[in-house]
């Protein structure tokens, strides 16, 4: 990327007047280097610092005139010390995909609501499960792509790679990338799931690799998942049934001694609805239950509430359960 094109792309981000494909297209671009590659800045911290506040200046409604003014002197800093990194090579990994800025890759977002489901087929053979409210972002160009680059914004999805020793598959979900050749596995992204902010990475088939911008955390086996807690930061293997996998991606999920938080999860993945109870013992208790998204929600409410002979109700937010 040349220095004066450089300086142009942020003066048209200062001025507001990038259109929403570009934005995403330099999100990527930001997205593309490792922490470990990019050394102009001084940590993570900080890179993460810079990201901030250049892409704050993305939403010109929430910003005044004078405030952009502000924001763009602070870029302008920036580009001058990204020229400096230019010198040294920093910014040519643009090389990987022909070194031309112009050819910035752009997306395909595939969203689903509550309730739906969709299969996807990759142009490489891959396939993709998503669950139901979720979002997931592929280059349009992915069969062109040096890495098998894919983005689960939010929800669950389920992957069944196809082989390709030269060409990793990776998978960005919040803070974690999860790192494959060819197999099986699933990546739950929480992050927009009211509190619960974590990264769920289990496998059927093969192995992974599971790793934050800094560091890898484990190589996953069959049987094995990971869950990463993105307010800690603190991160737990543990095994899992592996029929729980195929059962989840055909819309269907058996709860042995599952927890009302686990049940009520499910309850927001398949129909989109909030549940909960003021219920001090609710919290406590287990439940053995099969869910399956083909049911209504009226039935799958009636068969929680028998377990425990309790009652439900709608309101505003939610199911209430008492």
């Amino acid at each position: 990327m040349e220095s004066q094109e450089f300086k142009d792309i942020l003066k048209r981000f200062s001025e507001n007047k990038l259109t929403s494909a570009e934005k995403l297209n330099l999100e990527r671009w930001y997205e593309s280097y490792d922490a470990e590659e990019f050394s102009g800045f001084q940590d993570e911290a900080d890179a993460n610092r810079i990201k901030a506040e250049m892409f704050a200046v993305i939403a010109p409604e929430q910003e005044t005139a004078l405030h952009r003014l502000a924001n763009w002197r602070k870029i302008i800093s920036y580009a001058a010390a990204a020229v400096l990194l230019i010198t040294v090579g920093v910014l040519f990994k643009a090389k990987e995909i022909g070194d031309k800025t112009k050819d910035l890759p752009s997306y395909v977002l595939y969203s689903t609501k509550a309730s739906e489901s969709k299969k996807l087929t990759l142009t490489d053979g891959s396939i993709v499960h998503l669950s139901p409210s979720s979002e997931f972002r592929i280059a349009k160009r992915f069969d062109k792509q040096a890495s098998r680059t894919v983005f689960l914004k939010k929800g669950t999805a389920f992957f069944e790679v196809a082989k390709d020793p030269g060409r990793p598959f990776l998978v960005y979900s919040g803070e974690i990338v999860t790192k494959v050749l060819g197999t099986k596995f699933k990546v739950s992204n929480y992050t927009a799931t009211k509190g619960a902010a974590a990264i769920e990475v289990s496998v059927t088939e093969g192995k992974v690799q599971v790793a934050t911008q800094k560091n890898v955390l484990a190589q996953l086996l069959p049987g094995k998942k990971l869950n990463y807690n993105l307010r800690s930061h603190a991160w737990k293997q543990a095994d899992f049934g592996l029929a729980e996998n195929s059962q989840w991606h055909e819309l269907s999920t058996e709860l042995n001694q599952g927890s009302f938080e686990e049940v009520a999860r499910i309850v927001k993945l398949y129909y989109g609805v909030s549940l909960s109870s003021k219920d001090p013992n609710v919290a406590s208790y287990q439940y053995n239950i099969q869910m399956r998204s083909t049911h209504t929600l009226s039935q799958t409410l009636k068969i929680i509430c028998s377990i425990h002979h309790k009652k439900y109700r709608r309101t505003e937010n939610g199911i209430i359960i008492y």
